[in-house]
């Protein structure tokens, strides 16, 4: 017979039924139990079911003794067994122990509370065998079918379980035992095939007296590169819908600039308005490089880097392409704090941030509101964010649209989440600004009343900068130099050897960079080299490679367009266009004192 229920379950084998009843009385408020009076039979059982704890088998039996029947039990099971015996069987209980096929016995007839507490310590040691095997089993699964290399260090370092070998114990492993603690730790390995990313966590644990730590270092690799082309792919987004406003207002700024141009060619001879007409011109082609230079500069795809800077002079630096999101429908007001503190994160992701929250707020308000963008100092920012503690820096973008309801505030930082009809959106912006603040420390709440408007804030930990001055070399050269200008655009060529023979410097120009190579190959020498970068024949950086093997004393100042190579190590001074005379001349000048400075 058997009973059913939770409590552990026992297999009594007695070829005399009395004994059974007397077995199962005394047991059966604490086990689940099992019985039969054929040691036969009872090997059934034991196949039948595999969750019996314990079995409890007398030794004298007609078709076999105990102590061979729990021997053929053993192959099959991993029950403790304790076997029922006279005086005159204590030889075949020895054996049994010595077997290893038995953990105790007892006496017939036996002391029900000795029996009882035997019973309950072999049940016991079951489970907790059974624990220790349930363990390790995942464990194992864990370490070979995770991906992960998964390690225990103990109190020296050492690795007592997981033998992979891409595991090497670090003061880092200790530090963390010593204070306690889940550590979690984010490596990036530069490769030449391509960057590597490993996200390693320790988490320590106590085992008897001993303490220990469990070490998972995983390959963040491919989350790091989805994250990345996320990244690209919400910056396509919103400049895409900037593209429209800006094409309006580079018509605009043509139109200027050729209108004023125009009036002062026919003005030729009143200087006070030619100054007028040239300035206004001058000005408007200003506005379209600073939008161009932050265009290529939003746009290009490069790694994440942590700086030190002004969150209010950042929004300020992309002024120009926030009004483009409005599409001139939109008012944008400003209240930034009195005294601008800093913060530390990606300028990047945090311009993308600010543009993303401008978009939104302005697809919340339809036809028209005004999207206000404001920094506040919070000298603690528990008392408003609990999870947060000391000087925050809280950015704040809102808008007087439709508000959102308990339910869409709940899933707004959601992948992929979004209110917008299909295909208007990715829902990645709010996840992503939200990724970008807990990285810095810091977090994103959000404000919202249905039908007033939302406003959400960005807290960025406030970060200490670096006072030290650096000096600046003076923008203009005081002693004339001997230059090459290397460009094959004839116009640029002709406006940049004016603006340096303004100023005095001997300047002689190239428009191949083939020609310009082979010349000072043959011997020719100048103080500093100019050179554009894309050029037909030879590029830029083919022309710097050349001088520095012919003349490795010759600096080279290259110019170019193009933002990323700004960002390219190639371990040449770099001038963006458009550029200003003054620009122009203080970059020349830093070049120089650097040469003069490298040569003694």
């Amino acid at each position: 017979m058997e009973t059913t229920g939770a409590l552990p379950l026992l297999l009594l084998v007695d070829d005399e039924r009395e004994i059974l009843v007397a077995l199962t009385d005394l047991l059966e408020d604490r086990y689940r139990i099992v019985s039969t009076t054929s040691p036969v039979e009872a090997l059934g059982l034991v196949a039948a079911h595999p969750d019996i704890a314990v079995i409890v088998s007398d030794q004298r039996m007609p078709e076999l003794t105990g102590s061979q029947f729990l021997a053929r039990a053993r192959a099959v099971t991993d029950a403790e067994a304790i076997l029922l015996t006279g005086y005159a069987d204590l030889s075949a209980v020895v054996a049994a122990l010595n077997d290893g096929a038995i953990s105790g016995y007892a006496n017939k007839p036996w002391d029900a509370e000795a029996l009882t507490a035997m019973v309950a310590a072999a049940a016991e040691r079951h489970a907790l065998r059974r624990a220790l095997a349930f363990e390790r089993a995942a464990f194992r699964g864990l370490a070979d079918g995770s991906g992960d290399a998964v390690a225990i260090v103990d109190a020296e370092g050492r690795i007592v379980r997981g033998e992979d070998a891409a595991i090497v114990p670090d003061p880092r492993d200790l530090a963390t035992l010593a204070q306690d603690r889940v550590d979690d730790e984010d490596r990036h390995h530069p490769l030449p095939g391509g960057d590597r990313w490993t996200h390693i966590r320790r988490i320590p644990f106590q085992a008897g007296n001993d303490r220990y730590l469990l070490r998972i270092e995983r390959d963040d690799t491919e989350r790091r590169l989805a994250e990345r082309r996320h990244h690209q792919s919400e910056k396509l987004e919103a400049l895409g819908t900037l593209s429209g406003g800006i094409a309006h207002d580079f018509n605009n700024l043509l139109a200027a600039i050729i209108g004023n141009l125009e009036l002062a060619e026919r003005r030729i001879d009143d200087r006070d308005r030619l100054k007028r007409y040239l300035a206004a011109a001058g000005e408007a082609a200003g506005r379209g490089s600073a939008i161009t230079r932050r265009l290529l500069s939003f746009s290009r795809q490069r790694d994440l880097a942590a700086e030190v800077f002004r969150p209010d002079e950042a929004i300020q630096s992309i002024e120009e392409l926030i009004l483009r999101t409005t599409a001139g429908r939109i008012r944008v007001t400003y209240d930034f704090a009195e005294e601008p503190w800093s913060v530390r994160t990606d300028p990047g992701q945090f311009e993308l941030a600010i543009l993303n929250l401008a978009i939104n707020a302005r697809d919340a308000m339809g036809g028209g509101g005004t999207v206000r963008i404001a920094s506040r100092h919070i000298a603690d920012a528990a008392a408003l964010v609990p999870d947060l503690q000391g000087p925050f820096v809280r950015i704040s973008v809102g808008d007087t649209g439709s508000g959102m309801d308990d339910a869409v505030r709940a899933r707004v930082f959601e992948p992929f989440f979004t209110t917008k009809a299909q295909g208007a959106g990715t829902g990645l912006g709010l996840p992503m600004v939200r990724a970008m603040a807990r990285a810095a420390g810091g977090d994103v709440t959000i404000d919202s009343v249905v039908g007033e408007g939302t406003t959400i804030h960005i807290w960025l930990p406030r970060a200490e900068t670096d006072a030290a001055a650096i000096a600046r070399p003076d923008q203009h050269d005081a002693v004339p130099r001997r230059l090459l200008l290397v460009e094959d655009d004839p116009e640029v060529r002709a406006v940049v050897a004016a603006q340096l023979e303004a100023v005095g410097h001997s300047v002689t120009v190239q428009g191949s960079a083939r020609a310009a190579v082979e010349a000072l190959e043959a011997g020719e020498r100048f103080d500093l080299v100019l050179t554009d970068y894309a050029m037909p024949d030879l590029s830029g950086i083919d022309v710097a490679n050349r001088v520095r093997s012919c003349c490795p004393t010759m600096p080279v100042l290259l110019i170019t367009g193009f933002a990323e190579i700004g960002d390219t190590s190639i371990g040449v001074p770099v001038l963006t266009k458009p550029f200003t005379g003054d620009q122009l001349h203080a970059a020349i000048a830093a070049v120089l004192v650097t040469a003069d400075n490298a040569r003694g």
